[in-house]
Parts: C-alpha cells; sequence; structure tokens
C-alpha cells in the first residue's frame, strides 16, 4: 500500500467533501470481513480477488482486465452530458476511472460501494486524484456514509435528466453483495418512479418515449420542421422567451405591449398562466414524453404552432390544430424517415430542459437579439413556478437545505441541482453563441431569479422599449404562410419507410430468438464435463457477432430505451470473470439468457404498437 497514493486522493476528495476526506483520514469506522487479494492480469492490470467465506471471486478479468472495461463502456454507450450515472461497486478502479475519463465534467457521478474493506484497499493503490480533484465524484461507501445513497439519489436525478439515466453494476458484485445492490437499483427506481407523473406508475419511462414517436410520424408526415420557421419568422427584431418562472407572476402584464413587436415563444408550462392574462404567444415548444396534458389543454392553444421533438408527449400534439414543427432529437424513427428521402431533420442543442431548446432555436433562426422572461432557474420567493402551471396559486416551499446560487437582484436564491444545470447550460450556450456570432444579445428580464453569465439584467417594459420597434409584424400570418417541407412524392416515401417498421422489430425478435439459443448452448457447454475451451471460444466469438447485429437493426435503440433500469444492466454483468473458464462460461450464458429474452419480449412489444400506428398513416 502507498502512503502517498492515498494522501493524494484524499486530498482530491476533500476540495468537494472535506468531512468524508477526513473520516477517512481518521480511522473513523470499522472494516468488514472480506479479504481482498492483490494480483496483476496477464495484460500488467491491478486486479483485485475477494474472498467471502470459502468463495473467491475476481473484481476483474485474470486473464485481461482492460479488454472487457473497453467493451462495458461499449455497453454503456453515449453518456450525455448532463446524464446522472450510479456506478455500483468500485472494485480496483479501472471500471471507475474509464468511466471518469468518457464522461463530460458535467455529468454527475455517485460511486456506491458496498464493502469498506474493498474502497480502502482501491484508495491506496489507485492513483484516482487526477480524476477526482476537477469534479464533485460523489461516493457512498458502507460502514462511512451508507445514508447519503438516498440523499444523492434527490441530489442528481430529477423529472428533466432521468432519461438520460445510466445504472451499472462492477462485474461480480451483484454475485457478492446481491442484497445490498438490489437495495441500491430498487432506490434509484423509486426516486425514478417519485420524479415522474403518477400515471408512470409501474410503467417504464422510455416505453412512452418509443410510443410517442410512433405516434407522432403522423405529424411528421405533414413535412413541417424548425428550419422552415428559420426561412420564414422575420429575425430583424428581438424575441422574447416566456418560461414558467415564479417571478412571471410580477411582469406577465408587460408582455402585452410586445405582441407583434417581438417574436414570443413560450414553454409548454407557461402557456396557462399566457393565455389567462390573454396572452397568445406566437408558438410555444414541448419536449417532455410525460409532460402532463392538462398544463397546455386550453381550447385558446389549439391554434397556436408548436414546436416538439419526436418524443414529446403524443397527446399534447393530438389536441392541437396549429401547425406542428419537428427538430431531430437524437432519436432513430424521425430521423430515419426524413434520410428515406435524402434530407436532414434539423437538430436543436438541448440542455435537458424545453427553455433550453427554446434558447438554441431562436439563435438558429437568427435572432441577434433575445429577451428571457420567466427564466429564474431558482425559487423565487420560495415558489417553483408561477401561478397557474400546477395550481391557480403556487405555494411557498421550505427551500432549507438547497443549493444557493447567485441572484439578478438578491445576493442568493434557493435552487435544486437540475435548475442549476441548466443554469450552467444556459451560460455555456450564450458563451457560444456570441462567439460565433458577436452581435447577439441576451436580455434577462426575469423579475427575480439567477443571475445569467453573459446576460444584460433589465426589467423587461425597458427591455421591450429599447429593443422592439413600434411597427408590428404578423407573425401569425408568417407562420400560416410556411410550406410543407415534402414535394411531390416525399411524403408517400416517408409512409412507406414508416410502414417497413414493424419488419424491423421483427427482425430484431427473430435475430434474439437465435441470440437467446446461442447463449443457451453455451451454458449447456460449461455443464458438461471435458468443456472443450476452443469450441466454447468460438461460441463466444458467434454470440459476440450475434448480438452485433441485432443492435445494427436501425430501430434496436428504441428497443433498447424500452428496458427498465434494471433489466439494461443485464449487459453489464455478463462480464464476470470468476475462477474458472467454466464458471465464467455459465454466468456470462445466464445473463446472455436474460438480456435476449428481454429483447425478444420489447421487440414483440413494440412490433404490434408499430403495426397499430404506423400503418394507419396513409
Amino acid at each position: 500500500m502507498s502512503k502517498e497514493i492515498l494522501d493524494g486522493n484524499l486530498m482530491a476528495m476533500e476540495k468537494w467533501y472535506p468531512a468524508f476526506a477526513e473520516q477517512l483520514r481518521n480511522g473513523d469506522y470499522k472494516l468488514d470481513e472480506l479479504e481482498i487479494i492483490k494480483e496483476v492480469s496477464q495484460d500488467g492490470e491491478l486486479i483485485f480477488r475477494v474472498k467471502q467465506g470459502e468463495r473467491l471471486l475476481y473484481l476483474n478479468g485474470k486473464r485481461n482486465a482492460r479488454e472487457p472495461a473497453d467493451i462495458w463502456m461499449e455497453h454503456l454507450g453515449e453518456i450525455h452530458k448532463y446524464a446522472p450515472v450510479f456506478l455500483l461497486g468500485t472494485g480496483s478502479g479501472i471500471y471507475l476511472k474509464r468511466l471518469i475519463k468518457e464522461s463530460d465534467k458535467t455529468v454527475a457521478v455517485v460511486v456506491y460501494e458496498p464493502s469498506l474493506s474493498i474502497f480502502l484497499q482501491m484508495l491506496n493503490e489507485v492513483d484516482l486524484s487526477s480524476e477526482i480533484e476537477n469534479r464533485p465524484i460523489i461516493f457512498v461507501v458502507e460502514g462511512l456514509n451508507e445514508a447519503a445513497f438516498d440523499t444523492a439519489c434527490r441530489r442528481i436525478l430529477s423529472f428533466e435528466n432521468r432519461m438520460f439515466l445510466k445504472v451499472v453494476i462492477h462485474p461480480n458484485y451483484q454475485e457478492l453483495f446481491y442484497d445490498k445492490v438490489f437495495e441500491k437499483t430498487k432506490l434509484i427506481q423509486k426516486r425514478e418512479e417519485f420524479v415522474v407523473s403518477n400515471q408512470m406508475t409501474g410503467v417504464n419511462f422510455s416505453t412512452y418515449m418509443a410510443r410517442n414517436q410512433m405516434a407522432n410520424m403522423k405529424y411528421l408526415c405533414e413535412g413541417y420542421h424548425v428550419k422552415c420557421l428559420m426561412q420564414t419568422v422575420p429575425h430583424d427584431r428581438p424575441a422574447i422567451l416566456v418560461a414558467a418562472g415564479p417571478s412571471l407572476n410580477k411582469n406577465i402584464q408587460e408582455l402585452k405591449a410586445a405582441k407583434n413587436r417581438a417574436f414570443i415563444l413560450a414553454v409548454d408550462t407557461a402557456m396557462k398562466p399566457l393565455l389567462r392574462a390573454g396572452i397568445h404567444p406566437d408558438a410555444f415548444c414541448t419536449i417532455d414524453p410525460m409532460k402532463p396534458l392538462d398544463l397546455v389543454q386550453a381550447d385558446e392553444a389549439k391554434d397556436i404552432p408548436i414546436i416538439a421533438s419526436a418524443t414529446a408527449n403524443s397527446d399534447i400534439l393530438q389536441e392541437q390544430r396549429g401547425k406542428k414543427f419537428f427538430y431531430s432529437d437524437g432519436h432513430v424513427l424521425a430521423y430515419y424517415a426524413y434520410t428515406a428521402i435524402g434530407r436532414i431533420l434539423p437538430s436543436l442543442s438541448s440542455g435537458g430542459s424545453v427553455a433550453c431548446t427554446c434558447l438554441s432555436l431562436l439563435y438558429k433562426m437568427g435572432f441577434d437579439t433575445i429577451i428571457l422572461v420567466g427564466q429564474d432557474l431558482a425559487y423565487t420567493d420560495n415558489r417553483s413556478h408561477a401561478d397557474g402551471t400546477f395550481k391557480d396559486v403556487m405555494p411557498e416551499e421550505n427551500t432549507d437545505g438547497m443549493i444557493r446560487v447567485k441572484g439578478n437582484y438578491e445576493e442568493e436564491l434557493p435552487t435544486l441541482g437540475n435548475l442549476k444545470m441548466y443554469l450552467e447550460w444556459f451560460e455555456a450556450h450564450i458563451k457560444g453563441m456570441k462567439e460565433h456570432r458577436p452581435n447577439v444579445r441576451v436580455i434577462n428580464a426575469t423579475a427575480g431569479g439567477a443571475y445569467i453569465e453573459g446576460t444584460e439584467v433589465m426589467p423587461l417594459r425597458d427591455a421591450i422599449e429599447a429593443t422592439c420597434p413600434k411597427e408590428e409584424i404578423n407573425f401569425e400570418e408568417c407562420i400560416q404562410n410556411v410550406k410543407p417541407e415534402f414535394i411531390n412524392d416525399e411524403r408517400d416515401k416517408v409512409v412507406e419507410y414508416l410502414h417497413s417498421i414493424p419488419e424491423q422489430f421483427a427482425y430484431i425478435y427473430r435475430d434474439a430468438k437465435k441470440l437467446y439459443t446461442a447463449y443457451h448452448k453455451i451454458n449447456l457447454m460449461c455443464r458438461a464435463r471435458n468443456m472443450n475451451r476452443a469450441d466454447y471460444e468460438k461460441l463466444l466469438k458467434k454470440v459476440k457477432k450475434m448480438t452485433k447485429t441485432c443492435e445494427r437493426n436501425s430501430m434496436y435503440q428504441i428497443v433498447s430505451s424500452t428496458m427498465t433500469v434494471g433489466e439494461l444492466i443485464v449487459k453489464s454483468e455478463s462480464l464476470f470473470s470468476l475462477d474458472s473458464i467454466e464458471e465464467e462460461g455459465k454466468a456470462i450464458s445466464k445473463q446472455g439468457m436474460k438480456y435476449a429474452k428481454l429483447l425478444q419480449q420489447c421487440a414483440q412489444i413494440l412490433k404490434e404498437f408499430a403495426e397499430e400506428t404506423l400503418l394507419e398513416i396513409h
């Protein structure tokens, strides 16, 4: 063990969590009874072997430790820059180091270690100081601060960022610490269910994303996307972005002076307060797959144009009579529908919230002056939203213990972790906007809220008078004159492509069934006496190839997204490296069969829904 390595790790930790580091320094803990044996893998990596009673289990591959980590990261997939990530188990640190290296500093990482002995062994043997000194990795360790796990869940997992959630279990931890790992995955799932509407009880959130994509395709076939707005709506005057922050109560009436003098774009949650005040925005935006319909359900809203992601709540789009403008949010169905006719669906930057998407849109539409209203990003007057959003009068809340940020008009204000995340995104995006277009001006006319670096703080009345010309433009008429993107037989080709989607799900079902059979053969092979190693490795290569065949299908993204948190980690659990090749093969085949069976089930469900929705489009 190296005191120098331990001291370096603790110094890096105490920058973020001094009490936790001090507890480790003082030795204020009691070790568990696990025996940790250090070894070096054949490819030169430090690995741990754990003795638990009569059991000996490797936490990394004893022959090859690097390749399983590479495969693990590949299966983990792209990590969104604002994703909440939970790593259950540290092992010898190789997976943690890769996770930190391959993710943006804005990614919130919680590392849970059920064994204090393993955690201390890692801190003494593995230099993590350069990885953790510049980002606040949250460590939760049994025997030290296990109660902090629930707090960490509440702190980093929100309604807005849950779609980017990643939960992964370190190889062999489910074997060693099944009860503890299962308990933590359930806590994460409970938190995810809590932040989603009651309608989500017992239903996986991502299933709604998949179903929304398919249900929204009939609207996408109308041929309108955000670039049509960019090319049609005049941008030689300001745009006003109206969010639903609590300070909107204070200056909402002043927006009437901007009607037809500025382009008014609202987030979906701001619609009811605006309509109640007699203000009809020129368009509104919605992106959330589970946004409650009643937030926008009003007859006056139905003719207002809507800007939406393909995964937005299809019930909201169904209510709208106005034009529907789509953009690419990274999901495959809308993307491939456009590439079927050789076109690209325009994309927008997103920081996780609908207001972030709106700012990106207004910049791309060419507006050089953007006025922010109701963009509090904090609990102004201890309230979360403007009156008329979720309740006629929003209540004051207990903000004790919340994060504090600098205010526009106050020294500091309470806010939540997800709101601070959006605040940082706004600041970074505004900086980038100004670097590319130096004339861009962002005025923060929010009557309270958090200070956003790069903005000019100004009362809304003054901002309107200073920047909005007296000459009016009928933006409603401009949008009514927008022509659909598709010409000649292009729409028919898009519909033809959409009609082929059920067959793609059928292919995934067929390939997953073959994959299950192959894993079953591995299981039988490893249970037989005198197993032939060459045949085993040959079959493993075949399984890898078959898995890639499933994943290359264009609809695999939709199928995999419907897997629940606990089920999706099955693939990472298949990276076990046990004491014998037979035991390793049994573990791989066991988890592989679970994964293949799940893939079949999801593909079948989505095939049936695709037949119900996509085949109805003509």
